[in-house]
């Protein structure tokens, strides 16, 4: 394999990247043999074609934006158990609970218990439906309905949440980096998820693996607002998480 070949290289690179991995342009470089302008011309080249997305000293993987929430639900697309009973765990006791939509905060939402006095409060009618059917009591926000994430959006929903006082925002991600934070695909579903924070004493973001070290378009949360992220991707990947300052719980299926 020739490492000078600028389409080997590139190739190499894309496939890490599609993997959720990070590249250092010095580490590339050195490890290819080459220089670190050769890798950053690389990066470029990976950049136009919409497959990295560039940063200082390197690049990082681009979030494809998702199908909509609907399509996501009837491809059966499977939420680890651990990480929904982790997010269980860690929303504890809480007596109100801002409730974020998409697949996995519904995943989470399935298998909350219910307590005397609990209220979840959410804009996801699918949410809301969960909640009923396992007798929680729930606050539908209301708004246009997005169909990406499946939520209300526009002044409606976040007017309604900036007078909520929550225990916890309990948050899914369409990407999640420790430089850009965590980002979204849709920029309503992010004011709606930035005015859930707010009105919450602690957030809590559930995201599988795929999320992490990712950059969807609009950036939602800084690094340093998020209390906990819980996730089932592998140590490497929540490793810069971890030193931006994050709590990150890391769980795999047993």
């Amino acid at each position: 394999m020739d490492l000078n070949i600028p389409d080997t290289r590139q190739r190499i690179l894309g496939e890490r990247l599609g993997n959720g991995r990070e590249v250092v342009a010095v580490e590339v470089a050195a490890e290819f043999g080459v220089s670190v302008d050769t890798i950053r011309r690389d990066i470029l080249a990976l950049e136009a074609a919409g497959l990295a997305h560039r940063v200082r000293g390197g690049a990082v993987p681009v979030a494809v934006p998702s199908s909509p929430l609907l399509t996501r639900m009837a491809s059966g697309e499977r939420i680890s158990p651990a990480l929904v009973a982790a997010a269980v765990e860690r929303i504890g006791t809480a007596a109100t609970i801002l409730a974020d939509g998409g697949v996995t905060v519904l995943s989470v939402i399935s298998k909350l218990p219910k307590r005397e006095g609990r209220l979840v409060v959410t804009p996801s009618p699918w949410v809301a439906v969960a909640c009923h059917e396992r007798g929680i009591e729930v606050f539908l926000l209301g708004g246009r309905l997005n169909p990406s994430g499946g939520i209300a959006t526009g002044d409606p929903a976040v007017l309604a949440t900036g007078r909520i006082s929550a225990d916890v925002a309990l948050l899914g991600a369409c990407g999640l980096d420790a430089e850009f934070g965590l980002s979204s695909d849709e920029f309503e579903e992010a004011q709606v998820m930035l005015a859930m924070h707010r009105a919450s004493r602690r957030s809590i973001v559930v995201t599988d693996g795929s999320k992490i070290g990712r950059r969807a378009r609009h950036g939602t949360l800084a690094i340093d607002e998020i209390d906990l992220v819980i996730t089932d991707a592998e140590e490497a990947l929540t490793r810069p998480l971890v030193q931006a300052g994050t709590e990150v719980i890391g769980v795999q299926d047993l």
